[in-house]
């Protein structure tokens, strides 16, 4: 709700002093290679504001786009500075951690507006980010709520990276001293995981929370029905937002509890509606068909319009 109030609060002060307001406002937008649904969402989201009239009415929004390698430092503060020079308003973006971080100290220096739909559980009121990511003690706190709700007494924690750790603080808390420990166990760089998959079944265990990266769900969880820790007797707690882009098909029928959050319901008609307008403005660009798979970081751009 607060999130919302924020929104309304800033199109009212747009509209209060539009008079004030230059005829073109430009917003950066940093990009990786591989973000072309981010800049998409981006892109329609400036023509969605900039179709309604009633939001600034005497004023037009122009996206300026930079292209990045998500490891590259000095090329992101290169395009930064070259970003403030044509004179944008705000800089949408990057996605990567390691060059985020340069983008924003600048944004921070200048006392530019920078925006992010990544993870990042550093947030600073002080700073000029504003992170459209949902709160990651929220989402925590969400997963303790669930838990709690399911009654679980033990369960297996199975995380990816040390970030992992820091999402899932809240669920590791409040578990008391005095109930079932819980076990920890981080997934390796190998691509075989089931000796640590077997290790766990052989501890009996069949309550799972999995926070890891979204392209390793899938295997993970094919990994667990070979050795047969996909039954009726099994539950998972997938900590991914993106689980909807995962192919669960072939555990349908295991009786398997698989449960994630969503923010947006991707068979939704307002989300099937933006897929199709995405289409449109793509096949006008001749960039060909988009993907109905999208992922959180470009659907939280697009909540203000679904």
């Amino acid at each position: 709700m607060m999130e919302w109030l924020t929104q309304l609060l800033l199109v009212l002060l747009l509209m209060k002093f539009s008079n004030t307001l230059p005829d073109v406002i430009r917003i950066g937008g940093l990009f990786h290679p591989a973000d072309d649904k981010q800049e998409i969402a981006f892109r329609y989201a400036v023509e969605k504001i900039n179709s309604d009239r009633m939001i600034l009415p005497r004023s037009k929004l122009s996206a300026q786009i930079e292209k990045m390698s998500p490891q590259d430092s000095f090329h992101a503060s290169k395009k930064v500075c070259h970003l403030l020079r044509s004179g944008v308003a705000a800089i949408f973006g990057p996605q990567s951690a390691h060059t985020a971080s340069h983008v924003q100290s600048i944004c921070d220096t200048m006392e530019i507006p920078h925006l992010e739909t990544r993870w990042d559980y550093r947030l600073r009121r002080e700073s000029c980010l504003v992170n459209l990511y949902p709160h990651p003690t929220t989402l925590s706190k969400a997963y303790v709520d669930l838990v709690k709700a399911w009654g679980w007494k033990s369960f297996t924690i199975i995380y990816e990276n040390n970030e992992g750790l820091v999402r899932l603080q809240e669920l590791l808390k409040a578990h008391g001293p005095y109930e079932f420990p819980i076990t920890v166990r981080q997934l390796g760089e190998s691509s075989d995981y089931r000796p640590l998959l077997k290790q766990i079944k052989n501890s009996a265990e069949s309550h799972i929370v999995l926070d890891c990266s979204t392209e390793r769900i899938y295997d993970v969880l094919k990994q667990a029905q070979q050795i047969g820790m996909m039954s009726d007797y099994h539950s998972y707690l997938i900590t991914s937002l993106d689980l909807h882009g995962v192919d669960l098909e072939e555990f349908k029928y295991g009786g398997t509890n698989i449960t994630a959050f969503r923010l947006v319901d991707p068979d939704g008609p307002e989300v099937r509606k933006v897929v199709r307008e995405w289409n449109l403005s793509e096949a006008k660009n001749k960039k060909g068909e988009i993907s109905s798979i999208i992922r959180v970081q470009a659907y939280v751009l697009l909540v203000p319009f679904i």
